[in-house]
């Protein structure tokens, strides 16, 4: 054996066993460490497992509900969006709430509906679009109401940025139409018309708007002249 094999193979015996003690001293935590990968991997797939089955629950349990309101089973409706509301999981408890302030509205419980709805568009935990929508449903029945003041104040903020914002508008047109204020009401009518972006049906309503308000407010101008 000449010198350099020799070296090389002493070389390779060192190696060897400063790898087995090396793994002796560290082998059992590696091996721990690889077992909580291990678990810790599992127990998140179980997790998201059992989240989408308690979704999927849910979904099922909204469905079921929403079927025997449409069958006009309201008692039996009411109880399962209250039960779906405290246990049900996801985005399907804040829609149950929905529901119940929509059947309250449908009794003709109309206050009661109203301060449901006001509740969701109030509760920053509730994401916004359903924010948005909760006071625009409020605010549909506030019009009813003849609480127009309260539909301007609580849906201008909605007319710029909102995904509801063109149901915003329309409402706070209604708003300012049913208070005569038409100087106010015609700059969203206008505005409504000139947004690509708006609903053809909602674009002819305004059109529809813009003429009646230069009506009344041509008829304004002739009871002012005759006035002076």
């Amino acid at each position: 054996m000449s010198e350099s094999d020799f070296i090389r193979e002493v070389d390779e015996e060192l190696r060897d066993e400063q790898l087995k003690k090396a793994w002796d001293r560290f082998g059992p935590i590696v091996i721990g460490i690889a077992l909580l990968i291990v678990l810790a991997t599992a127990a998140n797939k179980g997790w998201d497992y059992w989240k989408e089955s308690q979704a999927a629950q849910s979904g099922d349990a909204f469905l079921a509900a929403l079927a025997l309101s449409d069958e006009g089973k309201s008692a039996e409706a009411l109880v399962a969006f209250e039960v779906l509301q405290k246990e049900g999981t996801g985005g399907y408890p804040v829609l149950a709430k929905m529901r119940l302030a929509g059947e309250a509205a449908k009794e003709g419980k109309i206050d009661e509906a109203i301060s449901q709805f006001n509740a969701l568009a109030s509760d920053s935990a509730v994401d916004k679009n359903i924010q948005d929508l909760a006071r625009l449903r409020a605010a549909s029945l506030q019009l009813d109401q003849g609480l127009f003041d309260e539909v301007i104040l609580q849906l201008s903020s909605l007319m710029d940025e909102s995904a509801f914002r063109h149901s915003a508008r329309e409402f706070v047109m209604l708003g300012y139409l049913e208070k005569t204020e038409f100087d106010k009401a015609m700059p969203i009518a206008e505005r409504i018309v000139q947004d690509a972006e708006s609903p053809a049906p909602l674009r002819q309503r305004a059109e529809v708007y813009v003429s009646y308000i230069r009506s009344q407010i041509g008829d304004v101008s002739s009871v002012a002249k005759e006035a002076n």
